[in-house]
């Protein structure tokens, strides 16, 4: 037994020949250099959407610290998404969301699943007697930072979801672009 870990340890701690070691520093060349518009590292990509797969459904197509751009719409401040339209939310910061903030969502019919709540910059708690009361209204809540936020809500809309949500602008420069925004 002994023996054979000694072969090993041989067979490990051969010298590498030198005609490899000569062999790795050449490389080929290029009879061309590229400038850096050629190089794909450098080009800013554009995506131009011809036509949506859902022309009924609502996008949050960016955000910034002053609100958000919804289906191509500019809506200042924190608001509340309901699947066909966009209404004002009355909240300064996650310490304002009290249950009446959320009744707008039992109202509706057919019955939103989930409502997604994006409290700003960081995921932050919700007062627990305003999660119990969205429980016992049999509707689901996913909190999370605006940006996840954003993201999840296009998502579960693309899945045909009725989704709900309400968005609360990150404070300072957080921006997302998903569309050709540059232009505007």
């Amino acid at each position: 037994m002994a023996t054979a870990f000694s072969l090993r340890y041989l067979y490990r701690a051969r010298p590498v020949p030198r005609f490899l070691h000569v062999a790795l520093q050449w490389f080929p060349q290029r009879g061309h250099r590229l400038s850096l518009a050629d190089d794909e590292l450098y080009q800013r990509t554009h995506i131009s959407l011809l036509q949506r797969e859902f022309p009924h459904v609502m996008y949050i197509d960016s955000y910034n610290s002053r609100g958000f751009t919804i289906n191509g719409n500019r809506v200042l401040g924190p608001c509340a998404l309901l699947p066909h339209s966009v209404v004002q939310w009355n909240v300064g910061s996650h310490q304002n969301i009290t249950e009446e903030s959320f009744s707008l969502f039992w109202l509706l019919e057919p019955r939103i699943e989930i409502v997604v709540v994006g409290t700003g910059n960081r995921t932050e708690r919700l007062h627990s007697k305003v999660l119990q009361a969205i429980r016992q209204r049999g509707i689901a809540l996913e909190v999370q930072d605006t940006p996840s936020a954003c993201a999840t809500f296009n998502f579960l809309c693309h899945e045909g979801r009725m989704t709900g949500a309400v968005l609360i602008p990150p404070p300072g420069e957080t921006s997302l672009t998903y569309m050709s925004q540059d232009a505007e």
